[in-house]
């Protein structure tokens, strides 16, 4: 049996009843949740309104919170765009990568009304387990690299739930991921621009198109994962680790093991402990003209990310740890509008040089760990931010979620919160609740 073959082994298992694949799809709900929650805030501004008209003229699948209609590999791209568009959607950090985004994208863009909750979800919970697997052999080598992992990875995760889902044979789901190691690509230079949000929808649309190709019943080389001439020796120069890719499979999941990060907050997640280091500068009401120098310390590779130091504009600003800490110290806050396409306040420019950045914290680059050093005439200070809220260690419960979900989608998903009975549920018949709104 090759490697994929017994990748797709694995992938093809069924959801059965326990506690402990109940507690999996439970996850898989807040995720789906959250995910509905960053479409809905993502179509709110103009921009994206007109941009969902272009594409939403012909058609059978109804563009989610809007009155149109496309194909599937266009909802896939539209809706992973739209959910990664404002940077609120989960992280997975084994993967470094938006896994709500691009799965649940793909999936809902090949999904029926008639597909059962518990499938759907079981087959994103299948799809986050690659990811994060393949993020452990991957990172943080790719994404030094200058790979966008939502877009690379991210692909063959969604094509592995499709795939999942729709139950395909061995041979056409070996297929099936190999067309999918074809199209996955994507680069961190998008960040800051509409391309970074992009990557999320592309990585969906290629997976559905993979899909749509093995349908109609062409052929591709079935074993991408290959010791010989597999994708990751061409991705990252090295045969993938067979047993660290498949060894306990969901036993335990990524999801339980590593655990989602929710967002709360429209900035990278690399970023978020630098802002919480600097909301505690601010409760003790540091002047900015009392610093003389400002430090912030990360891991080896922990602001890889994080690749704008002198953003020009709000959308740069989200992976700007200069910006976002200088945001922190002045009002102890961010605000949807400090990550708009206006340019950014000239008095940060002014304040940007004091700041530099140092890589020599001994911590995992896992944890996104940031300590803020603050040097004044008269003393020094520290912050020392190791688990940010949101972040697995340290996570939004469930009331958080569904708070976050609310605001975001102005109560249209609060009937979704009150579900107990959720297995027997379809995607049509969720669909209906949210159109009763």
């Amino acid at each position: 049996m090759t490697v994929t073959e017994d990748l797709v082994f694995h992938l093809l298992k069924r959801y059965k009843p326990s506690t402990h694949n109940q507690k999996q799809l439970e996850i898989a709900y807040l995720a789906f949740i959250d995910y509905l929650a960053c479409l809905s805030k993502g179509l709110e501004t103009t921009k994206n309104q007109a941009f969902i008209k272009s594409f939403g003229l012909l058609g059978e699948k109804k563009i989610w919170f809007s009155s149109y209609s496309t194909t599937p590999e266009r909802l896939a791209l539209l809706q992973g765009y739209l959910a990664h568009y404002e940077d609120l959607d989960d992280v997975l950090v084994t993967y470094r990568g938006h896994p709500s985004a691009v799965i649940f994208s793909a999936l809902l863009a090949v999904s029926e009304n008639d597909v059962q909750l518990k499938d759907f979800l079981w087959s994103y919970v299948q799809g986050v387990e690659l990811a994060g697997r393949l993020g452990q052999q991957f990172q943080p080598q790719h994404v030094k690299e200058g790979w966008h992992a939502t877009a690379t990875i991210g692909t063959l995760a969604a094509t592995a739930a499709i795939g999942s889902l729709k139950q395909l044979s061995s041979d056409c789901f070996s297929q099936l991921l190999s067309l999918a190691t074809s199209q996955a690509s994507g680069f961190l230079y998008q960040e800051g621009t509409d391309g970074k949000p992009l990557n999320a929808g592309f990585a969906a649309r290629n997976a559905v198109v993979a899909y749509q190709i093995i349908r109609s019943g062409l052929s591709a080389y079935a074993d991408p994962f290959s010791s010989k001439r597999g994708w990751s020796q061409t991705i990252i120069g090295k045969a993938l680790d067979s047993k660290q890719l498949l060894e306990n499979w969901l036993q335990p999941s990524q999801l339980e093991k590593v655990g989602l990060w929710f967002k709360n907050y429209p900035i990278c997640s690399a970023a978020t402990a630098g802002l919480e280091a600097a909301q505690k500068a601010f409760e003790l009401n540091l002047s900015l003209s009392e610093i003389e120098s400002l430090v912030i310390h990360f891991t080896e590779d922990g602001d890889r990310a994080l690749t704008h130091r002198t953003p020009q504009n709000g959308i740069e600003g989200k992976f700007s740890i200069e910006y976002i800490t200088w945001l922190g110290l002045i009002k102890g806050k961010v605000d949807y509008s400090d990550f708009s396409e206006n340019t950014v306040d000239q008095a940060f420019h002014q304040f940007r040089n004091l700041i530099t950045r140092k890589n020599d914290l001994k911590a995992s680059s896992e944890k996104r760990t940031i300590c803020l050093e603050i040097i004044t005439k008269e003393e020094t200070y520290s912050f020392l931010v190791e688990d940010p809220k949101g972040s697995p260690a340290n996570p939004l419960l469930e009331d958080d979620i569904f708070e976050k979900a609310s605001q975001l989608s102005h109560g249209k998903l609060d009937v979704l919160f009150k579900i107990k009975e959720r297995e027997t549920l379809t995607l049509g018949e969720i669909k209906k609740l949210l159109s009763e709104r």
